[in-house]
């Protein structure tokens, strides 16, 4: 077997596994388990990387068609891998309008309910139709025993999520808040902390800490109307 065909066997096996190891790669950066999706998506280009990969199997097959060698797997794998690699490594920017990290919004989420996020953060907003998503994480280790100390102390963090409140927030927050620890309900229209709106509309906060993994999730502009 001479070089070329096997420069093309690892090029082929390196090629077909490239949108899985890029995309877990993505995942780990991102810390998925932070901020979920919107951390894989901000470091989606990762993938771009190895779309070099996909390209030297395409240039090596050409070689092993010249010299009448099997060629045939690296064109199909790299047809099929490189798009992979350019739409999915390209979610960064094409969800730049939905999916932000700037740390200066959670000034006006502190502003709305009246006590403070703690410093040294990293921020990923999802920003959907009917509410935001903020993951943040305390990369601060000061910061973060300065925070826990005031949920500790704030009477307004509760240790238990009502059963009433929980079933007012969209499902995908209600599946998310059974891990964490801490939780705050902001009630924007009553000005009211910690209990389920009676009637009308009404426009909320919840906040949820989790110690563990040093996380909050900040459910914003989200609308309850009750009838």
């Amino acid at each position: 077997m001479n070089k070329n065909r096997i420069f093309g066997i690892i090029l082929f096996w390196a090629t077909l596994i490239s949108p899985i190891v890029s995309f877990s790669l993505a995942s780990v950066i991102g810390e998925a388990n932070i901020f979920g999706v919107a951390g894989i998506i901000r470091y989606s280009w990762v993938m771009l990387l190895f779309i070099p990969i996909g390209i030297l199997s395409i240039l090596i097959g050409f070689k092993l068609k010249n010299s009448t060698q099997k060629y045939k797997k690296n064109f199909i794998v790299s047809f099929i891998c490189l798009p992979l690699l350019i739409i999915f490594g390209s979610y960064r920017f094409i969800f730049n309008s939905v999916v932000s990290y700037d740390v200066n919004e959670v000034s006006i989420i502190e502003e709305k309910i009246n006590f403070e996020i703690p410093d040294g953060i990293k921020v990923a907003t999802n920003k959907l139709h009917l509410y935001n998503i903020s993951y943040l994480k305390i990369i601060n280790s000061e910061s973060k025993d300065m925070f826990e100390q005031e949920v500790g102390n704030n009477q307004l963090w509760q240790k238990e999520l009502k059963p009433e409140i929980k079933s007012l927030l969209p499902l995908d927050i209600q599946y998310e808040s059974e891990i964490f620890e801490y939780f705050v309900f902001f009630n924007i229209t009553s000005n009211e902390y910690n209990i389920s709106p009676l009637s009308g509309e009404n426009e909320c906060i919840f906040i949820a800490y989790d110690c563990d993994l040093q996380r909050l999730i900040i459910l914003n502009d989200y609308k309850i109307n009750i009838k």
